[in-house]
């Protein structure tokens, strides 16, 4: 039997790359407005492996007229699936944090 191990980065853009396929939903990406801001700045994604699988923690930005409940439904579905299919381990839970509502200028005509 052959022992492998799957970095947290590669976790992380399994995540990101599940996340890609969705209308209306990202992950939040805000620039930093002070030095500090850097240093104490949320991650969007994090991964966190345990005994009984896989803890997802999601920080996101949802497009103006989206429905939040049926986008979450939606994210935490692809998020478990593309972790599943490719470790092979369970997913307890995905978490989500909305935290802004964007309005896209590109999207309304």
């Amino acid at each position: 039997m052959v022992e492998y191990e799957i970095s947290d980065h590669a976790l992380e853009g399994l995540v990101a790359h599940a996340l890609s396929g969705l209308e209306g939903v990202r992950l939040l990406e805000t620039a930093p407005r002070s030095l500090g801001e850097v240093f104490r700045r949320m991650k969007p994604i994090k991964v966190e492996r345990t005994p009984e699988g896989f803890t997802v923690d999601l920080v996101l930005s949802v497009d103006y007229g989206v429905s939040i409940p049926e986008a979450a439904q939606a994210v935490q579905k692809a998020v478990a699936e593309a972790l599943y299919l490719a470790t092979g381990e369970k997913v307890q839970a995905v978490n989500l944090t909305v935290a802004q509502v964007g309005y896209r200028k590109e999207a309304h005509a």
